[in-house]
């Protein structure tokens, strides 16, 4: 493939921006680490291969890491079960190949070829730049097989997809078209909290505490012994520091997802492997704790999920006992081993502890029971009052539209009343509440370039239902079976 590109440069158009290539361009970082196998799982004929989960994990992660920027770390990405996402993503992309193997729908080397060298990246001068395409691969850790072959399932879905194509029928185009035609002009008035009166008191507001008290109780408290095990004069040679990062250099990427240099990051790596260094020491320590040669070097009396802790160490701590001993897990730069001393389990707290609480929330709840009783009161004699009166309001016109509240409401509040069967009806906008009453509708023809984009949309709509009825399908079709 890469001859063919070589010889043939007048193909290297680009068609992809490099936001699109980094669909392709990754590497895998050390919160995938824990699949050992090449293989993963199976999809029909399709094998999940570790290979591509490492591609696919480390596009996800430096996506999140940039929209983050920079502070998305693999504490995080467990919490977000990313590897769970990857895997469902990856599984549903080996359904669709499943589907074009039996439709016969192939990829040729020169389509594969074309797509590589229109990748700005590997260009040089509008030409295929080889020595920029396998200094990537160099620094990837990837191999030219396991990344080209992603670039041709990618061209695979993408052609299945453009031959599954579900445009929509005039009579389609015509109702989705209707919809954004639709004028309508409104008699409304707009209800906030100045509206309304209400009075607070004490009697109310242990009213509004008593069916809700069990939502106001204390934190569930533990009182802890910890071992704490140090790391940060935990010696390492140069040759150790090296080694770790060679073995997890993609844990140590830059804000665009690129894999930092040794000399940039060296310090990161040597806290890390003190760290993987101190373990054998930290359980070492741990069995002395648990015999009883070592005492505690502290007690702590902590609420759940104090940040004194780490939040994989409250995971643990959660799931046990009083009296249990747990093994040590790291909690910052050390070691700590915890052998649970007691529980306090949640309590309710009385009304005088919640009062300053819950005054807020009785408030919000009593202005929401007046604006909601006035507004009722307005709609049933809407027709005897004098109100606001908008002009025409279409979907396209809505950023124009000046009823008196901002943009976003303004925006949240037609694409409620389009989506309204209701001649008049009540609105809620946040803290606010729009009565209102159609008045007169008509239709307003759109310009003959906003009904090709009308239909476009309407081809967008039609081929994601389809899409996902078509995934429903496949899912029954193809059973994912993980190892």
């Amino acid at each position: 493939m890469i001859s063919w590109m070589q010889n043939n440069n007048k193909f290297t158009v680009i068609v992809m921006w490099i936001a699109a290539l980094s669909f392709i361009l990754a590497g895998a970082v050390g919160g995938a680490g824990g699949l050992r196998s090449n293989t993963i799982g199976k999809v029909g004929e399709i094998e999940l291969t570790k290979d591509k989960f490492q591609m696919e994990y480390s596009n996800l992660f430096n996506r999140y890491n940039q929209m983050m920027q920079g502070k998305f770390d693999d504490a995080q990405a467990k919490q977000m079960g990313l590897q769970d996402q990857v895997i469902n993503n990856m599984a549903a992309q080996a359904k669709i190949l499943n589907l074009a193997k039996e439709f016969g729908i192939i990829v040729t080397e020169k389509e594969t070829g074309e797509r590589l060298a229109s990748y700005p990246a590997f260009q040089n001068e509008g030409n295929f730049d080889r020595k920029a395409y396998d200094a990537y691969i160099l620094n990837s850790g990837l191999s030219n097989e396991t990344f080209e072959n992603n670039l041709r399932d990618q061209l695979t879905i993408e052609k299945t997809f453009k031959l599954l194509n579900a445009n929509g029928l005039e009579n389609e185009y015509n109702a989705f078209q209707i919809a954004f035609e639709v004028a309508d002009k409104l008699k409304y008035t707009i209800l906030t909290n100045q509206d309304v009166n209400i009075t607070t008191t004490e009697e109310k507001l242990k009213e509004f505490w008593e069916p809700r008290k069990e939502q106001f109780k204390t934190a569930k408290q533990y009182t802890l012994d910890i071992q704490w095990t140090e790391t940060k004069n935990t010696e390492v040679s140069e040759a150790d520091i090296k080694a770790h990062y060679d073995e997890n250099r993609f844990n140590y990427t830059d804000k665009d997802g690129k894999i930092s240099d040794f000399k940039d990051v060296k310090e990161w790596v040597k806290e890390a492997t003190q760290i993987a260094k101190s373990k054998k020491s930290a359980l070492k320590r741990y069995l002395q704790f648990k015999k009883g040669e070592l005492k505690a070097d502290e007690t702590l009396t902590l609420d759940i999920n104090d940040p004194k802790l780490s939040k994989e160490l409250w995971s643990a701590i959660e799931t046990q006992k009083v009296d249990a001993l747990l093994k040590p897990k790291v909690v910052e730069n050390q070691y700590a081993s915890v052998r649970i001393v007691n529980i306090v389990n949640p309590v309710v707290k009385d009304f005088l502890q919640v009062k300053e609480q819950i005054t807020p929330l009785y408030k919000e709840q009593a202005n929401k029971e007046a604006l909601s009783k006035l507004a009722e009161e307005k709609l049933t004699n809407i027709d005897k009052l004098d109100l606001n009166v908008s002009s025409f309001i279409t979907i396209d016109n809505t950023e124009t539209q000046k009823l008196g509240i901002n943009e976003q409401e303004t925006a949240n509040f037609t694409s409620k009343l389009f989506t309204s069967e209701e001649e008049k009806g009540i609105i809620p906008i946040g803290s606010k509440v729009i009565v209102y009453k159609i008045i007169e509708q008509k239709l307003i023809p759109l310009e003959s370039n906003e009904t090709k984009v009308m239909h476009q949309n309407a081809d967008t709509v039609k081929n994601q239902g389809f899409q996902a009825n078509l995934m429903k399908a496949l899912d029954k079709k193809y059973p994912t079976k993980l190892y």
